[in-house]
């Protein structure tokens, strides 16, 4: 039976998987050399792979499975490979995969988004200052910014009556917004988690004024002024009418907003409503992040058929944006949805991958007991809602319950307050002949099922695990925590490039305006001075190109990364000297002296036991000989064991002793070749800095020479007057200022990782130090590079910028005298300084996507 090997390589980032087979070299799976395979399909190819790998799995089983054992081999990020792992070791395929790691790997977002957050607030400040240069920069900027946030929206989304605004109060814990039979939200609700548990805010526009809503925990805040405004002093009488309490006042001034229409004189409500109210503290969501919900009218409504531009105006600038379809059970196969689908596509913010299919009303849908077979899962997702939509799972819902889970069921709907009396019992009470846990109809992938069911069945609230709402706001906890980060790290990748392009082109316009100023200077200015002037330039280009040409030779003779290698045997030597010490500190060779001690002492005590034994001193008969000889060997025997056992004790106490002072002696020699690379990062950077300089600042002061040699040249067309003049301005011109550049430790996160193959070995009692070597070495390498590249880039960039405002002086003095000139020549410089600054940020921008690139990139 033939070996079958498969590897998987999956990337979140760029939203790709990939399969190969192994012919002795791994072969990439395509539809020429596997035409048919349900592995090309979009949905496992194109998918988050978490919720699709075991289907993966399932189809690998089927169309390479010969009923021997299949070997997996993983490449990806370690979040995907658990995922893997746990399918592959669990549940039904357990008996027929083996897994392991690949050599190549991506990093967790999670675990690089904070690095890429640090590359945003470094380049904040640079694209701030072109905001001012075109709209679209100022758009980007903004989207760029709020990539790095925490804000996570969730977009509530489905058919009018389906019970999205009451899934959206059981989210929140209060009964906020509106419900009803009929079509109840008109606008586009916008939810945020208030910061304080006693203020909640609701903000809209009525006509060209903007209204703020302040609530307490008794209801509305009377606002003085807005006092005496026929809409809002109704708006106040309407609410006051609600009762006494946050939650009824707001759900009144909501529904009121929501009723209304249009005022005689054409004004009309906003159509975002933007809310901000204190959420249930029993939701397991993390409170270090900003969820915003998005409630919206339903898609088969007549009451706001423009809510999707809605939407998306309000979404403009967020990122991983979660949708969530709530439907009930009968209605998964209605067909008035597919606009939906479109709009849902159209809106770059929310990502379809992961959308949440949620059938709400569950407690009174005609589900099979004790959940779905599997023919009945196979008709479900050919419905029309799960056959169009289906990203992370179908979960199953009773949100009246939910909500009565954390409100302790009091309710100001008597709707809500009687359909959760009737339900209750059946939700909290196990002995119940209708018991009912509606988890366990979640229609999710293997692996995650069967997660979700032991978290369900663990958690202490019964109603709320039973109500479905659990598992839920789980699955969002869980988006938020780890699957969002892969869409902000590769949006801000993206985004990037969209600035780096805007930036490209405003260079390109500004050049070309440059160039249309000199042919309109070159018409205005006598023959001989536009040559002269053309020399000039020449000369600057020749020297920019010169300098930018010759900078790498100079650099690479005279430093090189290995000045900060480490070697085997200065980290052998390192790690034999802390390991003494650390045995010293633990008393080891007390211990190991003791030990051996104790093992040279077994024989001889044997021996003189024995001896004891035997000895005849001729004062007894043979009788008492005979015990006294068995008592004896019974007793060396026994002292022989016990020695033995002491001996050996005291040995396991020395391997003991002499693994934990390893053990420390591991931790600290990797504390202090982390530390090493730190301090070395800094001195490349200082290195590289000083002969950066050196090297630029030498070919300044040639440029100088040779711009002074073509100006004052006895065959130049000036005046002995001018050339004198022209000469001092080269001369005096101030010298090349460079800032000394600030280098960030790169991807120490990355180093901190040391590994045998797939196995962090870090922890272990003692290091390999090849592979620290190694690594470190790499690393270092890495950092040089990196290091070099920005500082080239900046000093550079700087170097042709000092180069052009000394040209610009030279020019503006050789046509000082004809005032029509004298303007083409200022203009042609401002234009050239902007050039210049727009130069230096471009190569910013793509040093820092660079970056990016590399940390979401493949490693081995």
């Amino acid at each position: 039976m033939a070996e079958v090997r498969i590897k998987i390589q999956s990337d979140p980032y760029q939203e790709k998987v990939r399969y190969y087979s192994w012919h002795g070299y791994w072969r990439e799976i395509t539809t020429s050399t596997n035409p048919g395979s349900g592995l090309l399909g979009e949905r496992l190819v194109r998918g988050f792979f978490p919720f699709k790998a075991e289907e993966i799995v399932e189809t690998i089983s089927k169309e390479f499975g010969d009923g021997g054992r299949i070997q997996l081999v993983f490449e990806g990020s370690d979040d995907e490979w658990q995922e893997l792992n746990a399918i592959c070791s669990e549940g039904p395929y357990a008996s027929s995969f083996d897994a392991q790691r690949g050599e190549c790997y991506l990093s967790n977002a999670r675990d690089v988004l904070p690095e890429i957050i640090e590359v945003f607030k470094e380049i904040q400040p640079l694209v701030d200052d072109a905001i001012s240069e075109r709209r679209k920069v100022s758009d980007k900027i903004a989207k760029f910014t709020d990539v790095s946030s925490d804000i996570i929206p969730l977009c509530v989304l489905g058919n009018y009556s389906a019970g999205k605004s009451t899934f959206i109060n059981a989210l929140i814990g209060m009964e906020i917004l509106p419900n009803g039979d009929e079509p109840v939200t008109a606008r586009v609700f916008q939810i945020k988690r208030s910061k304080d548990r006693d203020r909640a805010i609701i903000q809209f526009s009525f006509g060209d004024r903007h209204y703020l809503l302040r609530f307490d925990l008794d209801g509305l805040m009377v606002n003085r002024d807005f006092a005496g405004d026929p809409f809002y002093d109704d708006l106040v009488s309407k609410t006051a009418q609600a009762g006494t309490s946050m939650a009824a006042q707001m759900n009144s001034a909501l529904k009121t907003l929501n009723s209304y229409r249009q005022s005689e004189d054409g004004r009309r409500i906003s159509d975002l409503i933007s809310i901000e109210v204190p959420f249930s503290d029993t939701d397991p969501w993390p409170h270090d992040r900003e969820f915003v919900i998005f409630d919206t009218p339903g898609s088969n409504s007549a009451s706001n058929a423009d809510h999707a531009r809605v939407l998306r105006e309000a979404m403009e600038g967020l990122s991983n944006g979660l949708p969530i379809f709530v439907a009930e059970y009968s209605s998964l196969d209605s067909t008035d949805n597919k606009k939906l689908y479109q709009e849902i596509e159209q809106i770059p913010a929310i990502d379809e991958r992961f959308a949440m299919i949620v059938v709400n009303k569950a407690d009174s849908a005609d589900l099979p007991k004790g959940g779905f077979d599997d023919d009945e899962i196979g008709q479900i997702m050919h419905w029309s809602i799960p056959s169009n939509l289906y990203g992370q799972g179908i979960y199953f819902v009773s949100s009246i319950l939910g909500l009565g889970a954390k409100n302790s069921g009091e309710f100001m709907s008597d709707n809500y307050a009687e359909k959760f009396e009737d339900q209750q019992r059946k939700y909290v009470d196990p002995s119940s002949r209708f018991y009912k846990t509606l988890y366990r109809y979640d229609i999710l992938p293997g692996q995650i099922s069967r997660r979700t069911n032991h978290e369900s069945e663990t958690c202490k609230d019964l109603l709320l695990a039973n109500s479905g709402l659990f598992c839920i706001e789980n699955e969002i906890r869980l988006f938020a925590e780890r699957y969002s980060a892969y869409n902000k790290c590769s949006r801000s990748e993206s985004l990037l490039q969209e600035i780096i392009d805007i930036t490209k082109e405003e260079i390109s316009v500004k050049k070309q305006l440059v160039e249309e100023q000199k042919a309109d200077r070159e018409e205005q200015l006598e023959q001989d001075k536009q040559k002269l002037i053309e020399s000039l330039e020449s000369c600057c280009c020749d020297e920019k190109n010169a300098s930018a040409g010759g900078y790498d030779d100079d650099l690479n003779g005279k430093i090189s990364a290995d000045t900060w290698f480490i070697s085997a045997d200065v980290l052998n030597t390192r790690q034999q000297k802390i390991t003494e010490s650390k045995r010293e500190d633990l008393d080891y060779a007390h211990r190991a002296d003791a030990a051996a001690e104790a093992r040279r002492s077994v024989l001889p005590h044997f021996a003189d036991r024995l001896g004891d034994t035997f000895k005849n001193d001729g004062t007894i008969g043979l009788a008492d000989r005979v015990n006294k000889v068995a008592d004896g060997l019974k007793t060396s025997t026994q002292g022989l064991l016990d020695d033995a056992k002491d001996a050996l004790g005291k040995q396991s106490e020395v391997a003991k002793t002499e693994k934990e002072a390893d053990r420390n002696a591991a931790d600290q020699l990797f504390d202090e070749i982390v530390a090493d690379y730190t301090t070395y990062a800094m001195r490349i950077a200082q290195t590289v800095d000083g002969e950066s300089q050196a090297y630029l600042k030498s070919c300044a002061e040639q440029c100088r020479q040779s711009l002074y040699r073509i100006a004052t040249d006895d065959d130049a067309p000036l005046s002995e007057e001018k050339r004198r003049e022209v000469g001092e301005i080269i001369i005096n011109y101030h010298d090349l200022q460079l800032d000394s550049v600030r280098v960030p430790d790169f991807n120490k996160a990355e180093f901190n990782e040391i590994k045998l193959g797939n196995q962090v070995i870090f922890k272990r009692d003692k290091l390999f130090l090849n592979k620290v070597k190694d690594k470190f070495n790499k690393e270092i390498e890495q950092c040089f590079n990196d290091a070099r590249g920005e500082i080239r880039s900046k000093h550079i960039d700087r170097f042709n910028a000092w180069l052009n405002e000394l040209l610009n002086q030279i020019e503006s003095n050789i046509t000082d005298y004809n005032p029509v000139l004298h303007d083409y020549v200022e203009e042609i410089n401002q234009q050239t300084t902007q050039i210049d600054a727009l130069e230096t940020k471009l190569g910013i921008l793509k040093d820092r996507k660079a970056y990016v690139t590399r940390v979401i990139d493949w490693k081995d």
